[in-house]
């Protein structure tokens, strides 16, 4: 199945211009001429005797029986106002399912919208937008647009309206007049979507694509070996439930926005995703099978953001994970990128609609400092982003069932405060004194998720949950400074130091949220006692992942999944697992210290970590990583042009990629492994790009 949406876009511009004392409300019959006047009533407005002109144009994106309209409204006066409506008028019954920044009402062939409050007041020259979303039958024609607007001021002097920039009519009033014009006209492009901008400085229409500012991050990979993308590659969640991809806009108002993902789904069964917008749940999403990996379309859902910051994830609710993800777009006004480590809009401590805002991507050259007077890195586009939320994945849709929930994972935990690995939590537990664990996400997601649920009801056996938890993760760390995989620790490889699957780098994330009382961890939470071991708990991960960091010959590279305890050196883990610099896990522990305070010692680490990511020692070039090539013969390392792939494990010395078997065979062509190994673990990937893109944003 493939549903390719139009790029056909057609665009039509009306100015109006009306006299208050003239004023009537709208008619279908007055609309049907061209930019018909019309007008509010005579007691809605301020200013009785004075001319105010608004223009309206509308962009329409098309696809088959369906359709997208994009209105754009501008005060062409020299005087503010503080309401405006306008009426749209189709060639045919106006089918809307859909709007956003406008209160919509339909009649027939007339649709008529007017402000909603927060987007009324428009200073001279200013535009707003807002959206709908409908069916037609036959030909797609763009509406005709009327507006009017409500003056809000009480100033009797008369005033002129300009050209609007967007037409090429203008029209005037005069307040000694007793009747009002307008002449229109209308154009079409065949050009995609474009953005269009307010006085704010914000966007009414704005695509974040993977290397851009606003991506906070995937559970998975960004790749580029299935065609039809755009931008840099594509968002490719791991094939599990709760794996999501993560991005932050700031509104400068709450209300509905419409949300539109490109993907592609070649699977032969429909995905779908929870859509989460700052921790709470806004609804699902589904993307139907596109019937092949390079056939691309898109699925769009009005959403309703808070003013400030959003952080918006689509959370996979299939084991199969989500569609490829190629850029999300959001329609609305006055939109920019936001912060990805910003907690919401509660948290904003800047107006969205100032030009201030640290999520642009100017921000790549300023900094702010820490309390320790070391400077911080601005924190769009770090890959840490996104991967505190996975817990948000869990929740049921309502409190109830979450605190349900919640009861589970309660029953589950163990004496000790730990969690076991990868539990279906589909019944009740019987606790138990067996070993927790941090591998898989465990421990730290339920640690998460009961401190959500009491910050929603307040009941203290959901945060005694999530203490205990807590000092579990406090109480593994061992005294250098890292954490085991199980504690009590497990003998064998469980004692070393683990990297492996991101393990150590969120258990650091999950305690340095903590130590900054971002929600859920917040508010009464913690015990005084855990605050004050949080600081000593994360400094000291920063001095093992420093002391443990691989030198070749001198050179700081990067580290292995694996170190020993004391010793701070490269481990063996499973039997494919060998000691090897690993390209995949060290993305995570470099991005966690560049969240860090810049200190001297760790902005050398890091740099230093970069510079071996960018090395072309450490890349294949002009090849790409595609995991769904299986079975004897098949070679998952593929040719792609402009495409750079980073393996899994590297030669301590030599930076060779290499694979490994359950014989513990170092080889060299993953050919030469067993089709089992091959095709059951990820032995390569984009795993640098996310990084390097990071580090040039910020100058590193």
């Amino acid at each position: 199945m493939k549903n390719v949406f139009n790029t056909q876009k057609t665009k039509r511009h009306c100015n109006y211009a009306y006299n208050a004392k003239a004023a009537k409300p709208f008619s279908q019959k007055a609309l049907v001429q061209k930019c018909a006047a019309a007008a509010l009533s005579v007691g809605l407005l301020g200013a009785v005797g004075n001319a105010y002109a608004i223009s309206c144009s509308a962009t329409a994106d098309t696809w088959g029986g369906g359709y997208v309209l994009n209105v754009t409204v501008t005060n062409d006066t020299n005087n503010a106002i503080s309401n405006w409506a306008l009426a749209l008028n189709y060639d045919q019954a106006a089918a809307i399912t859909n709007s956003w920044n406008a209160s919509v009402s339909a009649n027939g062939n007339v649709v008529n919208a007017t402000n909603i409050g927060w987007n009324g007041n428009l200073a001279a020259g200013q535009s707003t937008s807002f959206g709908l979303q409908g069916t037609y039958t036959g030909n797609f024609s763009l509406p005709v647009c009327v507006g009017q607007g409500q003056s809000s001021s009480s100033s009797s002097s008369t005033s002129s309206s300009s050209s609007s920039s967007s037409s090429s009519s203008s029209s005037s009033s005069s307040s000694s007049s007793s009747s009002s014009s307008s002449s229109s006209s209308s154009s079409s492009s065949s050009s995609s979507s474009s953005s269009s901008t307010s006085s704010t400085g914000g966007s009414s229409e704005l695509t974040i694509q993977e290397d851009n500012s606003g991506f906070c991050g995937v559970d998975g990979s960004i790749d580029s070996n299935n065609s039809g993308f755009t931008g840099s590659g594509f968002a490719n969640t791991d094939n599990a439930t709760g794996k999501s991809v993560d991005w932050s806009v700031s509104v400068p108002y709450s209300g509905n926005y419409l949300l539109e993902w490109r993907y592609a789904n070649g699977s032969g069964n429909n995905r779908a995703g929870a859509i989460e917008v700052n921790g709470n749940a806004r609804g699902n999403q589904s993307f139907p099978t596109t019937g092949a990996w390079t056939s691309w379309t898109t699925a769009s859902a009005n959403v309703s953001l808070d003013a400030g910051t959003n952080l918006i994830s689509l959370v996979a609710s299939t084991g199969e994970g989500l569609g490829n993800i190629d850029s999300l777009t959001v329609i609305g006004n006055d939109i920019q990128t936001g912060a990805c480590d910003s907690t919401g809009s509660s948290s904003s401590s800047s107006s969205s609609s100032s030009s201030t805002s640290s999520s642009s991507s100017s921000s790549s050259s300023s900094t702010s400092s820490s309390s320790s007077g070391a400077p911080m890195l601005p924190q769009a586009g770090n890959p840490i982003n996104g991967k505190f939320g996975k817990y948000k994945s869990w929740q049921k849709g309502s409190l109830s069932a979450d605190k349900q929930f919640a009861d589970i994972l309660l029953s589950h935990q163990y004496t000790n405060g730990g969690f076991p690995k990868n539990q279906a939590y589909d019944s009740m537990g019987s606790g138990g004194n067996s070993a927790g664990t941090i591998d898989n996400d465990a421990t730290t997601t339920e640690l998460l998720f009961l401190a959500d649920v009491y910050q929603r009801t307040g009941e203290t056996k959901y945060r005694d949950g999530a203490r205990k938890a807590l000092d579990f993760l406090l109480d593994m760390q061992y005294s250098s400074g890292g954490w085991p995989q199980y504690y009590p620790v497990r003998s064998g490889y469980y004692e070393h130091v683990t990297f492996n699957d991101d393990a150590m780098a969120r258990v650091l994330i999950v305690l340095d949220k903590a130590k900054q009382g971002v929600a859920p961890l917040n508010g009464d939470l913690l015990t005084s006692n855990q605050r004050a071991r949080l600081s000593s708990a994360v400094n000291k991960g920063v001095d093992y992942i420093l002391k443990s960091q691989w030198r070749q010959n001198g050179t700081l590279t990067v580290w292995c999944a694996q170190h020993g305890k004391d010793d701070y050196l490269p481990k063996k883990a499973r039997a494919y697992e060998l000691e090897s610099l690993s390209g995949s896990e060290s993305v995570l522990v470099v991005a966690f210290l560049m969240s860090q305070p810049q200190t001297p010692e760790i902005k050398t680490a890091v740099k230093a970590a970069i510079n071996w990511f960018r090395s072309p020692n450490t890349y294949l070039a002009g090849y790409t990583y595609d995991s769904s090539r299986k079975g004897d013969g098949n070679s998952p390392i593929v040719a792609k042009s402009g495409s750079k792939m980073w393996y899994r494990f590297y030669d301590l010395n030599t930076n060779r990629g290499f694979f490994s078997d359950r014989d513990s065979r170092k080889v060299y062509d993953i050919l030469d492994i067993s089709t089992e190994r091959k095709d059951g673990y990820r032995w390569g990937g984009d795993y640098g790009s996310g990084i390097i893109s990071y580090a040039e944003s910020v100058g590193y």
